[in-house]
């Protein structure tokens, strides 16, 4: 047993340390924590969080397969088995003035400093795992088996290598990395201190048999015993299956690990005697264990008795695709929401998410997006409903490039901060400061907002991926505009959704529409293989519900007896041009549409163009007399301050009304016309509200999103202009069958050529005259239909080969990334970027000026010279613009003027702006190559 003279030994190693300078204390209390304390306070943290939060224990026993109080138990072992690599000489020299006191032996070693400085306790637990379980008298092994695959034999104990070491693999790698090799990490054993080396693994083993007598015992299991299988078979064609599991146990000891670090656990340097003295220790630690997770905001309490009233607004009634909700199983697995923009899809995904946090199901809300400014819109709905949610104070994450200077966000973490006592009053919707401290945390909270980059890398080889993983795996994943992704993307997200399903957790995609074989895609991502059933019906909800024999397919239609929202017809117009521009004649209606009143938008596919555009009207509304408020230019390649004042004007001018103004009288700015001029950044998830669009030719999904921004607002009705009271868009094609760079945009030209085929044949017969949301399905699969129409032309045929072609490849590079093993890849914006999207990246521009002393200036004016090097990659971030790659390689001055990953860009002053090397800034235009 473990009551034994020797008892103290286990105590004789630090696990946490105090600042010294000149080997003298300069905190206050103890001088460090005791290793075995350290270990049991993160499980105590593991413990009270499984506890709290049942969905976690849930989890964890249907990805082992085992009763919860078996994978309690496993759970809690290997978490207070995390650092067993401290118990090691080189990790204890790192404070090498404690040594001398707590355990004299250990400093007969002596060590080189990189010795000491580049020992990795991780990995060192990892190793001596396998020697003790295996080599020091527990079993007889001869040979060590680098490869998880060859861990299959059994030992004349019956511990398996198989079992074991994967999980050891897990919580050994909560310092970034679930290591795959032993390696080498032998106590040295030299003439003078065998004694020494004797006395470190004697105390790992007794280390050992204490955690078991603690937290094996209880549930009738021992160090003989097997734990449940980590690493599931493999299946051929497959992303591996073992690493999620895995990685859901390496996240949450990570977390558990911060959270036990922290200081709300006193360090305690006196030793316990015997093994129920220290169970009576760790059972006092729980509180703090308890407060330090309500403090990190990782304790969720969900609303009871979910009610759409008050989701969807108490004056409102609930829409046909809202009172489905009611209608879903309430159980783990995928829900596809196909339904018209508008029509309350992030309210049903909302509700459902709702009923299975109340079920037990999982402890919070991840919500992606395609863009940073579709998260930021999103933000602030869901700042809104938190509260209806959650209970008590609800930690509301914002995660992307720049989400550090998002003004509610900031908001939102000031609200997290300690109060004083004039300030004594608590936010109902906050960001704790310790998830908002690092990225690794972004999905730790009760709600994440964030870009779909941030969900992709969970599923890449970056350091701590498997933290982002365990998050998103304990949460609904909400993914919108799921239509929005290319092929590369889509091969990321397959991967993430079969994470999803391993670890247990449940995702809801919403779309307005997704063709046939993106679903059967999307439903094959969550191990089901049949046909999916009928799709015809819209909207529809298509649901993969988990199952314990194999996942089963539902779907669910508004019955035709049950009231329908009226359908929205929209007047379709079709003008073809060689280079899809509006002619003269409809530039002059544009500009007597916002004479009269109208909201007008023109969405061009390229920047360039939708520059050009708007330099036009802005000389057409100086002649008219117009205003220049009337006019507005939104796009992507803006400065950050720039482009989020553009944002925010576009939702003022173009939104619902705010709080203040009377819904009845709707937008106060809409009492004069306007005209903005877009690219694709208006289409996805900005509640804004046009009443005619001008749009470039798109794919028919994204044209349909672009319709939803259509009478969008029923508040605003009374104030359009009579011409416009039925919703009207004119798309710009092409009077031939060659698309140029649009082709390049959107990837190949049969889905532009088939589009244009359905408007010219909606205007020459039906006179333009469309119903929504009728038309979606009509549209939509003829155009995604893989077998070429008998009268495609044959250069239409080879794009769509060559985008085929293209397509595998990218889709194939994407399994190769998340097949790769762990790297030391930072979990940083750039390889965020990089590892998520394929093709033509962005290019990094930071214009820059001379002031008047010569000093290199930013463009909102700060001199780099006095930038605090702590504040300078934020200043810089916050003044870089983003263009295409291919900009690069057309111009060798950008080039020529890279450094670290930024093209560096001298401009002048001038009147509007800045002008230099061949480009122009300005706050009205953006970047732009001069004409």
């Amino acid at each position: 047993m473990t009551n034994t003279p020797v008892f103290s030994l286990i105590f004789a190693f630090w696990g946490k340390a105090r600042k010294q300078d000149n080997n003298q204390a300069v905190e206050s209390g103890a001088k460090f924590h005791c290793l075995p304390y350290h270990c049991l306070d993160v499980a105590a943290v593991a413990e009270v969080w499984i506890t709290k939060s049942p969905s976690l224990l849930k989890q964890f026993s249907r990805q082992l397969n085992c009763s919860e109080r078996e994978a309690k138990a496993w759970v809690l072992f290997f978490v207070a088995l995390h650092d067993l690599g401290k118990y090691q000489p080189q990790f204890q020299h790192k404070a090498l003035h404690l040594v001398k006191i707590i355990n004299p032996l250990l400093d007969r070693f002596r060590f080189h400093d990189d010795q000491i400085h580049d020992f990795y306790h991780g990995p060192a637990g990892y190793y001596w795992l396998h020697e003790l379980l295996f080599n020091l008298g527990k079993v007889k092994q001869k040979t060590i088996d680098l490869d998880f695959e060859d861990f299959s034999d059994e030992c004349e104990s019956g511990i398996q290598k198989g079992l074991w070491m994967p999980w050891m693999a897990a919580v050994a790698g909560h310092h970034g990395a679930i290591p795959t090799e032993l390696g080498s990490f032998k106590v040295p054993d030299e003439e003078g201190i065998t004694e020494a080396g004797e006395s470190v693994r004697a105390a790992m083993l007794l280390w050992l048999d204490v955690l078991a007598e603690m937290f094996l015992q209880p549930a009738g299991l021992s160090l003989e015993s097997n734990p449940p299988q980590l690493l599931p078979t493999f299946v051929d064609g497959q992303i591996k299956q073992d690493r999620w599991a895995q990685n859901y146990l390496a996240g949450f000891c990570s977390v558990a690990d911060w959270v036990g670090s922290s200081d709300y656990f006193e360090y305690d340097e006196r030793p316990c005697e015997t093994i129920e003295q220290l169970q009576r220790w760790y059972e006092q630690r729980k509180p703090a264990a308890q407060t330090a997770l309500l403090a990190s905001g990782l304790i969720t309490y969900i609303r009871p008795q979910p009610d759409i009233q008050e989701l969807i607004g108490l004056n409102r009634q609930p829409r046909p695709l809202q009172a489905l909700a009611s209608k879903l199983p309430v159980s783990t697995g995928l829900t596809i929401v196909e339904a018209a923009t508008g029509s309350g899809k992030t309210e049903l995904a909302l509700l459902h998410a709702w009923r299975l946090l109340e079920a037990g199901l999982a402890d919070s809300l991840v919500f992606a997006l395609p863009t940073q400014a579709t998260a930021n819109a999103m933000l602030g709905r869901l700042e809104k409903l938190a509260s209806v949610l959650f209970e008590n104070s609800t930690n509301l994450i914002l995660a992307h490039g720049r989400a550090n200077y998002q003004e509610s966000f900031i908001t939102l973490k000031d609200a997290a901060k300690p109060k004083t006592e004039q300030n004594s009053e608590e936010a109902l919707v906050q960001c704790a400061q310790w998830l908002a401290q690092s990225r690794k945390r972004v999905f730790l909270g009760q709600i994440g907002v964030c870009t779909v980059d941030q969900v992709l890398v969970s599923v890449l080889p970056v350091r701590h991926n498997f933290v982002r993983g365990f998050g998103v795996g304990r949460s609904v994943l909400i993914v919108d505009e799921v239509h929005a992704y290319d092929a590369y993307m889509y091969g990321l997200l397959s991967g993430v959704l079969q994470q999803q399903k391993l670890s247990g957790g449940s995702a809801i995609l919403l779309s307005a529409t997704l063709p046939s074989i993106q679903k059967q895609q999307l439903a094959e991502a969550w191990s089901y293989r049949p046909p999916l059933p009928d799709q015809t019906p819209y909207p529809l909800i298509t649901q993969i519900v988990d199952t314990p024999e194999k996942p089963e397919a539902k779907t669910l239609a508004i019955p035709d007896s049950e009231s329908m929202e009226p359908e929205k017809n929209i007047k379709l117009s079709l003008e073809v041009s060689v280079d899809l521009l509006p002619s003269e004649a409809l530039k002059q209606q544009v500009q007597n549409a916002v004479a009269a009143g109208a909201q007008v938008c023109v969405i061009c596919n390229l920047v360039d163009v939708a520059q050009g555009l708007y330099s036009e009207f802005q000389q057409r509304f100086i002649k008219a007399g117009m205003m220049d408020e009337q006019l507005d230019l939104f796009h992507s390649r803006f400065t950050f301050y720039d482009r989020q004042e553009k944002e925010q004007k576009v939702i003022r001018t173009f939104g619902r009304p705010s709080p203040a103004d009377s819904c009845k009288n709707g937008n106060p700015a809409r009492k004069q016309g306007h005209l903005l001029i877009a690219t694709q950044v208006v289409e996805q998830s900005l509640d804004i509200c046009f009443d005619w669009m001008i749009t470039q030719l798109c794919p028919v999904d994204l044209l349909f999103q672009r319709l939803g921004r259509l009478h969008r607002h029923a508040e605003n009705h009374s104030q359009r202009p009579v011409e416009y009271q039925t919703p009207q868009c004119t798309v710009l094609g092409s009077d031939s069958d060659h698309f140029d760079l649009h082709e390049l945009i959107y990837g190949n030209s049969r889905v532009l050529w088939r589009t244009q085929k359905l408007l010219r044949h909606a205007v020459q017969e039906k006179a333009g005259n469309v119903a929504f949301p009728a038309v979606y399905r009509d549209w939509i699969e003829p155009v995604y239909e893989e077998a070429p129409e008998a009268d495609e032309p044959a250069s239409v045929t080879a794009s769509f080969e060559k985008f085929e072609d293209e397509r595998f490849a990218s889709q194939s590079c994407a399994r190769r990334l998340m097949l790769a093993d762990m790297s030391e890849l930072k979990d940083s914006d750039g390889n965020v970027s990089t590892l998520t999207r394929d093709g033509e990246m962005s290019l990094n521009l930071v214009p820059f000026y001379l002031n008047s002393d010569g000093d290199k200036c930013l463009l909102d004016g700060q001199a780099l010279s006095v930038i605090d090097d702590s504040n300078y990659w934020e200043a810089i971030n916050l003044n870089t613009v983003a263009v295409p790659k291919s900009w690069e390689r057309k111009d060798p001055v950008l080039e020529e003027s890279s450094q670290d990953g930024l093209v560096w860009i001298e401009m002048m002053q001038v009147q509007d702006g800045f002008e230099g090397a061949g480009y122009r800034y300005c706050a009205f235009r953006g970047f732009s190559k001069k004409v």
